[in-house]
């Protein structure tokens, strides 16, 4: 019985016009999402030949599948894996939220995998392709980001270790150099010999 509606709703829905605000294709201003006309002269209110439908009763689907995804299954709003242990997956479709990230999505797509959930919003196989791929990237980049940071501080590590030989070699240049002596000149030699001699003579004139 559901399959005939559905097939009902499919065939209304072909048929079915975009229904669009009167004159929003002529004025920017105007936009194109749904007003119901009040004008009263308004010739889309008088519903006159060759003005654009506008929305009424007669367009709409059967009650049976009001709510109903295209599968025939009801749709709910999923946004962690314990919401679906009150779902019965012959019966009821899922829609993940969009404010999840991608770990909590693949966490739920596992889940209703494994329990034989149908994900309507999703198609489940292209989103689990390109998720890896996007996680293959990211590791990429935190590997190269990773030896970038190894290799600047290997390269600030030798040049610290250089400049501490630089200075140790510095210091020890320093105090094993010997104080290179002045050359004596022949005139401060006779100045010495003479100061000698004088200070032999007072010794002994004090001694008698």
């Amino acid at each position: 019985m559901i399959k005939k509606l559905l097939e009902i709703r499919k065939n209304l829905k072909s048929r079915k016009p975009n229904f669009r605000r009167h004159d929003s294709h002529k004025k920017i201003r105007v936009s194109a999402s749904w007003r119901n006309p009040r004008g009263r002269q308004s010739k889309q209110r008088l519903q006159l030949k060759g003005y654009a439908r506008g929305i009424a009763t007669g367009y709409g689907a059967p009650k049976g599948v009001y709510g109903l995804s295209k599968e025939g299954l009801t749709q709910n709003i999923v946004s962690s894996v314990k919401d679906l242990e009150s779902l019965n997956p012959k019966v009821d479709g899922l829609i993940i939220s969009r404010t999840l990230g991608n770990k909590k999505r693949i966490l739920i797509i596992d889940e209703a995998s494994k329990k034989q959930f149908t994900v309507l919003n999703l198609d489940v196989e292209k989103f689990t392709k390109s998720l890896t791929a996007e996680l293959k990237e990211k590791d990429s980049r935190k590997k190269a980001l990773n030896k970038k940071r190894e290799d600047k501080e290997k390269a600030a590590k030798k040049k610290a270790s250089k400049d501490v030989k630089k200075s140790e070699k510095a210091d020890s240049s320093k105090v094993d150099k010997p104080v290179a002596e002045k050359p004596v000149s022949s005139e401060e030699k006779k100045l010495a010999e003479k100061k000698e001699h004088d200070k032999i003579l007072t010794q002994k004139g004090d001694s008698q």
